[in-house]
């Protein structure tokens, strides 16, 4: 049997707290965002840790600060 490859590289799934520390805000934050659907969830632990793709958060990264301005 042929394994398939994941659509996301492992290097660009980052954990929550991993993308509070790249977005320079508190993990509240960005569950926040999670919850509010700013953020998607990339995927699920078993034990109902979510994943965030990298360039998910450096592009609400920029929506932000875009906003900002």
């Amino acid at each position: 049997m042929q394994a398939t490859l994941p659509l996301v590289a492992e290097d660009d799934l980052l954990t929550t707290g991993e993308a509070a520390r790249l977005a320079g805000v508190h993990r509240s934050t960005v569950d926040r965002w999670i919850r509010l659907g700013l953020l998607p969830i990339a995927s699920r632990l078993p034990s109902g840790h979510a994943r965030v793709r990298r360039q998910d958060v450096l592009e609400l990264i920029k929506r932000e600060r875009d906003a900002e301005d």
